[in-house]
């Protein structure tokens, strides 16, 4: 895994680079310039929108008592995307792009949490969810006091005493 993180730290800037100099090309090297600005620009906004409106449905769901767990993964892919807007380049704002359209965040979330259980847990389903009964019930606490004495010779003041 840390020489695949290595390849990609040195390969992608490479490709960007290969990639932006056949986009100059084609339609100019000042051009691509301002398209890559531009999109920098474009996707960071798209990006603030997007996370004001998970934060928006993150706190409606605490607010409700619920888990927040995909708005989580929401917010998460949001902030690589806006990593990748910022970074100059035509191959990361695409990937941007993409990890700006919900559904594949959804998707790319399910993906993630389905690997994480079976990375943690060894399997794919909840560890906590069993199909046994739920017993609700309620209780008290007592003082902690000796149990009575089975002993047909023991006084019963000695019992007093204790207490």
């Amino acid at each position: 895994m840390p020489l695949l993180i290595l390849v990609l730290i040195l390969a992608v800037p490479y490709l960007e680079f290969l990639v932006f100099l056949e986009v100059g090309e084609a339609i100019g090297g000042l051009n691509a310039l301002i398209a890559t600005l531009l999109t920098a620009v474009l996707g960071v906004y798209l990006i603030r929108l997007e996370g004001f409106e998970v934060m928006r449905r993150m706190h409606d769901n605490l607010q409700r008592g619920e888990s927040p767990v995909e708005e989580i993964f929401h917010g998460f892919f949001l902030l690589i995307a806006g990593f990748f807007f910022l970074l100059p380049g035509f191959i990361t704002d695409t990937a941007a792009v993409f990890l700006s359209i919900s559904p594949i965040r959804t998707l790319l979330g399910r993906y993630l949490l389905r690997h994480v259980k079976l990375r943690f847990y060894g399997q794919q389903t909840d560890p906590f969810d069993h199909p046994g009964p739920t017993i609700d019930g309620e209780y008290r606490e007592e003082k902690d006091t000796p149990p009575p004495s089975l002993d047909p010779w023991h006084k019963k003041e000695d019992d007093e005493e204790r207490k």
